[in-house]
């Protein structure tokens, strides 16, 4: 597993490199556990994270469990191969503060040739659920084996 939890260190590093929307958040990001279709990673919340309340803004909670999840399914995949985003329907259950850490959790449910459902979910440390989620991913096509 350590080659997977290195493999997927180093997706989540070019996604921060590249600097596009999600890097803001994901730069944040700590894996926790990284199995093949199961990730998990944590999140302590900074300001830049916050609404105008305080609390960890929906979009931000949406943007790291949209990515995890596509973690989550490229982690079942022989050749790392991201897929796009087809439903993302998540439920806003509580907030969390700044300086509060959040525990994100990522699960294939299914995959079928093309596509992936994951089960997400976002809870505080002390277990009180924030958000859950359901994510379906197109799967990227397959590149043709060599017959060599």
């Amino acid at each position: 597993m350590v080659d997977l939890t290195n493999n997927i260190q180093l997706l989540l590093d070019q996604v921060v490199k590249y600097r596009g929307f999600s890097a803001d958040t994901f730069h944040l990001l700590k894996f926790t556990k990284v199995e093949k279709g199961l990730i998990e990673c944590e999140v302590k919340v900074e300001k830049e994270l916050t609404n105008t309340y305080g609390v960890v803004h929906g979009g931000c909670i949406a943007t790291i469990l949209d990515g995890l999840g596509a973690f989550c399914f490229v982690s079942t995949q022989d050749e790392f191969q991201f897929g796009f985003t087809v439903n993302l329907n998540i439920n806003y259950i509580a907030g969390a503060s700044i300086g509060e850490t959040i525990i994100c959790k990522s699960e294939v449910d299914k995959i079928t040739k093309s596509l992936a459902f994951i089960k997400l979910t976002a809870e505080r440390k002390d277990g009180t659920l924030l958000s859950n989620a359901s994510a379906i991913y197109k799967v990227p096509p397959q590149k043709p084996k060599s017959k060599l």
